[in-house]
């Protein structure tokens, strides 16, 4: 029955307008992951700081005046301002006696950490809750707590899929999508608002990865090469959009309403979006995947159904007898139930890793590298939709693994490349990191057809969830790789990345190639697929 399944699933992938709108539906969420993702960039918008001295306010001084007694320096420059500390002063005297009488009678003092701010602009969320000096490490909870939402979207949402469908996962991943974006952009307490970025979070990657499954399980051949492709285009396009809106958008509430508001827009996808087939069929559902191979493809209707199918009967006793609990258990187990899927789940999950630590400390590293922000993430837009599309007759043409390999290593070289470069070439700095950004992109985007096509469908959506979930812990650690390391030496954050993108290069190599095979159903089909060999290194 999977066989006359498949060939129905061809002939849906030849129509080119029902490909068109499965890629529309199923691309649409990516929109929302990158402005999301990125939208930090803009929120924690670091604007010149110094110490507020209250007392000094109240009686009327100017920000100048204040800055000419509480600072060593007698004219304000945002390159020599002290901004963490002020002299110990007895400044209610100063306010008593007026500006004159205390220029004229400074005394050396010992400096001690501010115990309250003035900004040059308030509309940040740095400003809303002080996140500077001893705080700066709260700036980049912002980012990580998102990263770590996706990490356990990818966990959950992975297992959620395979044992209840990945519809259903679809849908719940988007109504958490529509109440935690827009509560962002209303919350007045920093925790709340770390709580609804991680909703943000689990929903984007559960939005994400159940939407690419379908996409691959409802399409085959080349077609299901160019969408899976095409699908990630919606990042760039998102990253364009966010630094159009940022621009004209200021105010950080404001920016994040603009931002989630079309979220709902998802509701269109919750209704339409079929279920996919191939899962119904290993879940033993034949009569409800045939249905839905129907509506798609009307000549399936008179397709041969054994309702009685006793593979379908075994598959149902199966599951009723486990128990969800099990069930949902048993999807990550199972990814390491041999030595050929523990490697492959490995390999996996170490491509995961670095291309998500690598893909964030470049999109997140413009400051590092002196370049305006919105530029900056404009061009990481553009650079990245020519990467997916360079993705495209690269698979065509050349094999998975040599493509995730040789990507992968570009990459690395790239990124070591900046070395070389003196910081002061700010412009070709910014050229070498855009090359870096295309490459992770480009590998990021052929890595996630190659993982998906190395499981079973039984546990494909677990194996690419896990997979993404682990690309997450290299999200979480890239906003404190980008601000304590590169607050350092602004080389370093490259440098880790191209030094692990080198490394795994090497370990992609030892993997099969899947480009023109048939997916297997089944950990019984995983038997005749190729295994995990050495001797790989030297088959492309």
């Amino acid at each position: 029955m999977v066989d006359k399944l498949d060939k129905y699933i061809d002939s849906y992938s030849k129509e080119w307008y029902q490909a068109f709108l499965l890629l529309m539906m199923a691309g649409t969420p990516g929109i929302f992951n990158a402005i999301q993702i990125s939208s930090y960039v803009f929120l924690v918008d670091k604007p010149s700081y110094w110490c507020d001295i209250p007392v000094l306010k109240a009686a009327g001084w100017s920000d100048q005046m204040l800055l000419n007694v509480s600072t060593p320096y007698q004219n304000y420059s945002s390159k020599k301002l002290e901004e963490c500390s002020y002299y110990n002063q007895n400044y209610s005297i100063f306010a008593k006696n007026g500006y004159n009488w205390s220029i004229n009678n400074l005394e050396t003092a010992n400096s001690k950490p501010c115990q309250y701010y003035s900004y040059s602009n308030t509309d940040t969320v740095v400003t809303e809750w002080n996140l500077v000096c001893e705080n700066v490490a709260m700036k980049s909870n912002i980012q990580a707590v998102m990263a770590f939402g996706k990490f356990v979207g990818g966990l959950l949402f992975g297992s959620i899929s395979d044992v209840y469908g990945r519809k259903f996962a679809f849908n719940l991943a988007a109504f958490i999508y529509m109440f935690s974006g827009p509560s962002a952009a209303l919350i007045d307490s920093y925790v709340l608002f770390l709580i609804a970025r991680f909703l943000i979070g689990v929903a984007g990657s559960g939005i994400y990865e159940s939407s690419y499954t379908i996409l691959t399980e409802l399409t085959s051949g080349k077609t299901r090469t160019l969408l899976c492709l095409l699908m990630n285009m919606s990042y760039p396009i998102g990253y364009i959009l966010l630094s159009i809106i940022a621009y004209y958008v200021r105010p950080w509430r404001m920016l994040l309403l603009v931002l989630s508001l079309p979220m709902f827009g998802l509701l269109i996808q919750c209704w339409f979006l079929p279920e996919s087939p191939k899962w119904l069929m290993s879940q033993g559902r034949e009569s409800q995947a045939w249905e839905v191979m129907t509506k798609l493809v009307p000549s399936a209707i008179h397709a041969d159904i054994d309702n009685d199918n006793q593979d379908m009967v075994e598959i149902r006793k199966s599951k009723k007898s486990q128990g969800k609990f099990n069930e949902f258990l048993s999807t990550f187990t199972t990814l390491f139930s041999t030595w050929d899927l523990s490697v492959k789940t490995g390999i996996s999950f170490s491509c995961g890793f670095v291309c998500g630590l690598s893909y964030y400390v470049i999109a997140l590293n413009g400051d590092n590298i002196t370049a305006d922000r919105y530029i900056y993430v404009a061009l990481n837009g553009v650079v990245e939709g020519l990467a997916y599309l360079s993705t495209i007759p690269l698979l065509l043409y050349v094999g998975r693994k040599i493509a995730v390999s040789g990507l992968f290593f570009a990459s690395g070289i790239l990124q070591l490349a900046l070395l070389t470069i003196p910081k002061e070439s700010a412009n070709f700095l910014l050229f070498v990191a855009l090359l870096g950004k295309f490459c992770v992109s480009a590998v990021f985007s052929v890595s996630l057809l190659y993982i998906s096509e190395l499981y079973p469908t039984t546990i494909r959506n677990t194996g690419l969830g896990t997979s993404l979930t682990i690309s997450q812990i290299g999200s979480v650690i890239a906003p404190y790789v980008v601000e304590l390391l590169g607050a350092k030496a602004w080389y370093i954050p490259s440098t880790v990345c191209g030094v692990l993108g080198i490394f795994v290069s090497s370990l992609v190599l030892m993997l099969p190639e899947t480009k023109g095979t048939v997916l297997p159903d089944t950990l019984e089909d995983m038997k005749i697929t190729s295994s995990v060999k050495v001797t790989n290194c030297c088959k492309f």
